[in-house]
């Protein structure tokens, strides 16, 4: 038997294989990185196998729960359609490459394309992926960098954009997000959040039912607000349907209340905020009369949650996806921080409150000046404003399309799927489809990456080491953890960070930054970064803090205890103020203001329901569909709508339904029930794999639709950009024969 290394399993058992040799059967712990949630992972494996997967009871933060999704790493290492070496597009189809021959071409590509049109013709995106592990992250800025263009884009602005414009214009840095106190409130108030099925987003916190019980157990309250009744709406208390896109009336509301009532109590944040007053007139019409008829929540709930959240001992309000990709996504996010703020739940124990992470990324990216800025660049098109050096997604199709200087003609997309992702994804595909050269980091041969010239596929998630470093930025409790690999990578393979770190040398023009890069590795500016960290040992070699080799000896992780309260020290505002009414924001508010009226009139007669999207435990964006256990009943693509709604246009569960938007249509199958409000219609996001050339044999059996397709890149958030996928306005229609491809 070989020697026991306890920073990462034990051995359990002794088996033969099939040539007669001994494998040993290990005990793994780890993080899932699929999702946010980051839940503590046992593995049990025997040789190359998995023999089980299960929640690993002493992880400090999910102690044994784990959803679906953590359950199917397995069906994901052992996907027979992943890639595992790149691959050449060519005119008889795709051809296995060797790695140096496929980085020779990405870099003659690459190269060409900016000597002949210049660096801004080269473009950027990058997924969701890339936040949940550290090679890449931690590489993504070097190879940024070395491409040196103007034109990047993320899936940022097709989700949490709003948030992070407000924590920069509020406390001074993008990456400085606040997050439940969750184990310690008394009061939850939930807007536009699933985390019941989610896992938790912007809030690291797994196994919320359990949270929620906990809550009412100790004599506490959960409400939610929300367009449907989803499954978090089902255990809360209290749930508020409420008309989608309409989140800024509601929450105007709560504060016009709490200072009306004389409810709003800074306490000792007073001392060092700035606006409070415009804060006060700027929520003087929104009124709950005049919010009433334009949420469909009623005068008296809106007081009552007003004066409950206010009078708890603590209590704390979030919002999550649906508080963001709405028309007013940005001015939702604001209002979310004053509701906390003017009831004084704000850094204090229950409420939100910012973390401390083992590794600070916001202090980091603040030395070098990365703390976000809004519309130091506008895209060439539309003018829309740059955030944190990124465009919104919602223009690449467009930057790509319209001819002239300045036209993107190269893409490298890094763990992305913007054909099903970003709105419009029909122009998408359009514009992907007509760039002159295009390199994809995928695991397979997928709706966008299809596009590619190379594909240069990472290493599966079992066979890197992990520490879920960005979504310790948004811990609810300050938790770290080191994991070892499951698995050696297969031969000829590559890590994220090597494939990122290869094209960064390759594309950097400063051969001293080049130099500097071939000496790093993740491991050693993990290193680094946590003993300077704000629990670190220091620079002392003898130091008593942490250290990343006593995080690795620790296999289910290490546990920093609780959010403390940390403000002012913690702003990264030159003044350590909150700055409560940013200029750019309060005019927007006021110009909602001023339109009230709009609103309560409402809106276009040819598209009167509204469309939302839905979470399914058993997907993950697009990249989960091409596992066969996920394809249960409750995880289907189907338009969910009210029994009212369906009656009056005479559909019936299973029909076939048509969904018209003004840029598109989808047919689908109907799903009634009375878990959404009347006059909306609700669509998963994520499906569409209907297209030729995808090499996804599970997901082709079961393609669904792209609800991106009726999704309007034109419609977006007036102040950063972000894309509106909630509230957009359709038809639905009773059909029999599928017309749509």
């Amino acid at each position: 038997m070989s020697a026991i290394q306890p920073c990462c399993f034990f051995a359990s058992g002794l088996s033969a294989n099939s040539s007669g040799g001994i494998m040993e059967t290990k005990r793994h712990f780890r993080s899932c990185s699929i999702c946010e949630s980051m839940c503590g992972l046992e593995i049990i494996t025997r040789g190359p196998d998995i023999l089980s997967v299960r929640g690993d009871k002493e992880d400090p933060l999910s102690r044994g729960y784990i959803c679906p999704k953590g359950a199917a790493v397995k069906d994901l290492y052992n996907d027979p359609d992943r890639l595992k070496q790149p691959v050449l597009r060519t005119s008889g189809g795709w051809e296995r490459i060797s790695w140096k021959e496929a980085f020779d071409q990405t870099e003659a590509g690459l190269k060409a394309i900016r000597k002949e049109h210049g660096k801004d013709a080269l473009a950027v995106y990058f997924g969701n992926p890339n936040a949940h592990y550290h090679g890449a992250l931690l590489y993504l800025l070097p190879f940024l960098l070395a491409m040196n263009t103007k034109n990047r884009y993320s899936a940022s602005s097709a989700d949490q954009l709003p948030l992070m414009v407000v924590c920069e214009q509020m406390f001074g840095h993008m990456f400085l997000l606040p997050t439940p106190d969750a184990d310690r409130t008394d009061y939850f108030l939930l807007v536009g959040a699933n985390p019941v099925v989610s896992g938790g987003s912007i809030m690291t916190l797994p196994g919320f039912a359990r949270r929620i019980k906990a809550i009412q157990e100790r004599g506490g309250k959960v409400a939610v607000v929300d367009p449907m009744k989803t499954a978090t709406a089902t255990q809360a208390d209290k749930h508020l349907p409420i008309r989608p896109g309409t989140d800024v009336f509601f929450l105007a509301a709560l504060l016009h209340v709490m200072f009306r009532e004389d409810l709003a109590d800074f306490g000792w944040l007073g001392h060092f905020c700035d606006g409070t007053d415009h804060v006060h007139d700027l929520v003087r019409e929104f009124t709950p009369e005049k919010a009433a008829p334009i949420t469909g929540i009623s005068v008296q709930d809106m007081e009552t949650v007003a004066r409950e959240f206010c009078q708890a001992k603590s209590a704390v309000c979030y919002g999550r996806m649906g508080a963001c990709v709405q028309e007013h996504g940005t001015v939702a996010n604001w209002l979310i921080m004053l509701v906390n703020i003017v009831a004084g739940k704000f850094d204090r124990p229950g409420g939100f409150m910012f973390p401390t992470p083992a590794l600070d990324v916001a202090k980091a990216l603040s030395l070098i000046g990365h703390t976000g800025h809004l519309g130091k660049h506008r895209s060439k098109v539309r003018n829309l404003p740059s955030f944190g050096d990124e465009f919104p997604v919602a223009a690449l199709a467009e930057e790509i399309l319209t001819p002239g200087e300045g036209k993107i003609r190269a893409l490298v997309s890094i763990c992305g799927n913007p054909v099903l992702s970003a709105p419009n994804g029909k122009l998408v595909e359009k514009a992907l489809a007509s760039l002159d050269f295009m390199v994809a980091m995928d695991w397979y041969i997928a709706e966008s990456s299809r596009h590619a010239n190379i594909i240069l596929p990472p290493t599966n998630m079992l066979e890197h080491a992990h520490m879920p470093t960005m979504c310790h930025v948004a811990g609810s409790r300050n938790v770290v953890k080191y994991s070892p690999p499951v698995f050696e990578p297969g031969e000829d393979t590559r890590h994220n960070w090597q494939i990122l770190k290869e094209l960064a040398i390759r594309m950097e023009a400063n051969p001293l930054m080049r130099n500097a890069l071939r000496l790093t590795t993740p491991e050693r500016l993990l290193k680094a970064g946590i003993r300077l960290g704000p629990h670190g040992a220091g620079v002392n070699p003898w130091g008593k803090g942490l250290t990343l080799g006593k995080i690795a000896d620790s296999p289910h992780g290490v546990d920093l205890g609780p959010t403390r309260s940390c403000l002012p020290g913690r702003l990264f505002t030159k003044n350590k103020r909150i700055n409560l009414a940013p200029r750019v924001i309060a005019r927007e508010m006021e110009a909602i203001s001023e339109s009230l009226t709009d609103y309560e009139s409402g809106g276009d007669e040819r598209y009167d329901m509204l469309l939302i999207g839905r979470r399914n435990r058993r997907s993950n964006n697009s990249w989960f569909h091409n596992l066969e256990r996920m394809h249960k009943p409750t995880n289907r693509c189907t338009a969910m709508m009210h029994p009212a709604d369906a009656s009056s246009r005479g559909i019936e569960s299973g029909d076939l339904v048509r969904l018209e938007s003004k840029i598109g249509a989808v047919e689908l199958e109907a799903e009634i029930s009375d878990n959404v409000m009347p006059g909306v219609v609700s669509v998963p996001h994520g499906w569409g794999h209907l297209y030729d050339g995808v090499k996804l044999s599970v997901a082709a059996k079961h393609p669904g639709v792209s609800v991106n397709d009726i999704t309007d890149n034109l419609r977006v958030d007036p102040l950063c950009g972000n894309a509106v996928f909630s509230g957009v306005p359709v038809k639905v229609l009773k059909t029999t024969l599928s017309s749509i491809r």
